[in-house]
């Protein structure tokens, strides 16, 4: 085998690991970042039946208590169809077209997620989740479901669609728009486009 050959074979494989690397780093940044966001007890409304509204100490404190979290076991696929949002950039939409276009699923390892709030998590057991329509309420505070992420090709913004489930008719879907700056992944909005 010629030498040249053995060295472009190695450069290739190098740039493959590499972007794999990336795409692996970035998914479980912004995976661990949603659970800390999306996995916060829900604060209730006070206001409604006459109370005062909840002090900050107190909202800080319904936040930082601990939750269980079900996970579904892999990043899923979706055939979900966005229309162009005016209120997103134009790379922003790009990616949400993009979203329908990567086809696999990818497991996720519960090892490499590292959140900062006193949070559970543990997998999703779908069979028994099919078997029992309160599984998840009678388990877990929340359930979060992601789908794969549409990255662009600096890894600078993403978009996903994440689900949340406190119980049957109890959960929405949310279309989630991030941008990297100085290797911190920011959420920069969401469109919540199904509510249950």
């Amino acid at each position: 085998m010629k030498p040249a050959f053995i060295i472009l074979v190695f450069l290739i494989s190098s740039c493959q690991s590499g972007n794999t690397d990336l795409l692996e780093k970035n998914t479980y940044q912004i995976v661990s970042l949603l659970i800390d966001e999306f996995g916060t007890p829900t604060i209730p409304p006070r206001e409604i039946y006459g109370l005062k509204p909840f002090t900050k100490i107190q909202i800080d404190s319904i936040k930082n208590r601990k939750q269980k979290i079900a996970l579904y076991p892999k990043l899923q696929s979706s055939d979900e169809e966005f229309v162009y949002n005016d209120d997103f950039d134009k790379e922003f939409n790009k990616l949400v077209s993009m979203l329908k276009h990567i086809k696999d699923s990818k497991a996720i390892d519960l090892t490499k997620i590292k959140i900062d709030r006193p949070y559970q998590l543990s997998f999703i057991d779908t069979v028994a989740m099919k078997n029992d329509r309160r599984y998840i309420e009678k388990n877990f505070d929340k359930s979060l479901y992601f789908s794969r992420i549409s990255f662009n090709q600096d890894y600078t913004k993403a978009v996903l669609i994440v689900g949340v489930s406190m119980g049957p008719l109890n959960g929405y879907g949310s279309l989630v728009f991030l941008e990297n700056t100085n290797n911190t992944w920011k959420i920069k909005g969401a469109d919540t486009f199904s509510i249950s």
